[in-house]
C-alpha cells in the first residue's frame, strides 16, 4: 500500500475525518462530527486492486469505500445501496491520530453551520405564546380489535387490565416492542392501519421503520381508549436525511409520556417522573439528567442514555403532527390538518406560502391534547 496515504484527511462528501495510521498492517479510524462518533474503527480495512478499502455500518446500510493516493489527495468512490458515488479527501495533516473511540453528542456540528446541535437548540429555544391558533384536535378512541392481533397473544397483554390504569399503556407498549422491531431502511406499508402495518412487518422479518412502529403503537393505545398520537421529530436543517417518530401519550392518570417503540424506551427525570416530548426538549436545553427504563434496547442490543440524548438533541428542534388521531390516518385531508411546531426566528420567510399556513410558533397550542 502507498505509504503516502498515511495521515489525517477530511472527506468532501460527509465532512468525516479519517486517520490512516499505518500501512502494514493497515489501520485507520474515522470521526463524524455530524453524529458525534469519533475515532471509529471500520468494520474491516483491506487492500484491493491498489485501493485502500474500508467498510462501515450494519449490513442493511453498508457503505464500502475504495480510495487511493493522487496528487496529495485521496480519491476514489464508495458504494451504497448498489450505487457508486465518487469521493475525495483533502489532507489535513501528515500525522494521524490514534485515539480511543469516543461518543460525544455535545460535539455534533449542524451541517452548513459552525455550531453544535446543542448550541443551535439553545439558540432557538423560545416559542411565541402570544399567537393564538384555531386548532381543533380529534382523537378517535376504542373500536373493534383487528383479527390479526390475536396471532400475537394480544389478549394476554391486557388481561385483567383496564383503561383507567397506567399499567395498560406500558403493557401495550411491551406488546408492540416484543413482537415488532426496527429497520429504518425498509420503510413502511402503504396503508397505515394496524393490519396494514403488521402485515408489512410479517413480510419484512417482523420489522418496519420508526414511523411504522409509532403509528402502530399509537393506534393500539387509542383502540384501548388511551389518547395517543405519533409525532415526527425533526432537525434544524430542511430538507433533512434523517428524523425520528415517537408516540405522545396521555396516561389514564393524567400524566404525559413519550414512548419510543424503536428503542422500547421511555424516560424519567431525577424525581422519577415520566418525561413528555415537550419536556424532553426543555430538559435537553437545560442539560438536566434523564434516565432510561431498564427494558430500553435496540433490536435486542443494549442502548445507552448518552446515545439517545445525542440523537434527540438533533431531533427535537421541530415537531409535526396531524390534528386527527385516527387509525389509518397519516396525511392531511378535509378532517385532518398538518401542523409543524417551529421556534421563533426560524427561517419563516423561507417557508413556502402553502406550508406557512400550517406553521405553529406557540408550543402550548401545538401540544394541546
Amino acid at each position: 500500500m502507498d505509504k503516502r496515504i498515511i495521515g489525517k484527511w477530511k472527506g468532501k462528501a460527509f465532512g468525516e475525518i479519517i486517520d490512516v495510521i499505518s500501512d502494514n498492517p493497515l489501520k485507520m479510524k474515522m470521526s463524524f462530527d455530524s453524529t458525534g462518533h469519533f475515532n471509529v474503527t471500520p468494520n474491516c480495512v483491506y487492500e484491493k486492486d491498489g485501493y485502500l478499502c474500508y467498510e462501515i455500518n450494519d449490513e442493511a446500510n453498508r457503505m464500502v469505500f475504495h480510495i487511493k493516493y493522487n496528487d496529495d489527495k485521496l480519491e476514489g468512490y464508495y458504494t451504497f445501496e448498489k450505487n457508486q458515488i465518487d469521493t475525495t479527501y483533502e489532507r489535513i495533516s501528515n500525522v494521524p491520530d490514534d485515539k480511543p473511540y469516543e461518543y460525544n453528542p455535545q460535539m455534533i456540528i449542524v451541517p452548513g453551520t459552525n455550531k453544535s446541535r446543542i448550541e443551535i437548540l439553545k439558540e432557538y429555544s423560545k416559542y411565541d405564546r402570544s399567537i393564538k391558533y384555531d386548532i381543533v384536535n380529534t382523537f378517535v378512541l376504542n373500536g373493534e380489535v383487528p383479527e390479526i392481533l390475536n396471532k400475537y397473544n394480544y389478549d394476554n397483554y391486557i388481561k385483567n387490565l383496564n383503561n383507567k390504569d397506567d399499567k395498560i399503556v406500558f403493557s401495550l407498549f411491551d406488546f408492540v416492542c416484543d413482537n415488532f422491531k426496527h429497520n429504518g431502511a425498509i420503510g413502511l406499508s402503504n396503508g397505515r392501519t394496524i393490519t396494514d402495518i403488521i402485515k408489512f412487518c410479517e413480510e419484512h422479518n417482523q420489522k418496519t421503520n420508526c414511523r411504522g412502529l409509532a403509528i402502530l403503537l399509537s393506534s393500539i393505545l387509542r383502540l384501548n381508549g388511551i389518547k395517543a398520537q405519533h409525532i415526527t421529530c425533526m432537525p434544524y436543517e430542511d430538507p433533512f436525511s434523517d428524523c425520528h417518530v415517537v408516540v405522545d401519550c396521555l396516561l389514564p392518570s393524567g400524566k404525559r409520556v413519550m414512548l419510543d417503540p424503536t428503542y422500547h424506551l421511555y424516560l424519567k427525570d431525577e424525581n422519577g417522573e415520566y418525561v413528555s416530548l415537550p419536556h424532553l426538549r426543555e430538559m435537553l436545553i437545560a442539560g438536566e439528567s434523564l434516565f432510561l427504563n431498564v427494558e430500553a434496547n435496540y433490536n435486542g442490543n443494549e442502548y445507552s442514555i448518552k446515545e439517545y440524548i445525542g440523537y434527540m438533541i438533533k431531533n427535537t428542534f421541530r415537531f409535526s403532527r396531524f390534528t386527527l388521531a385516527k387509525e389509518g390516518i397519516d396525511s392531511s385531508n378535509e378532517q385532518s390538518k398538518y401542523l409543524e411546531l417551529i421556534p421563533t426566528r426560524y427561517n419563516q420567510e423561507e417557508q413556502s406560502n402553502n406550508k406557512k399556513r400550517y406553521l405553529v410558533l406557540n408550543d402550548e397550542e401545538f401540544w394541546k391534547m
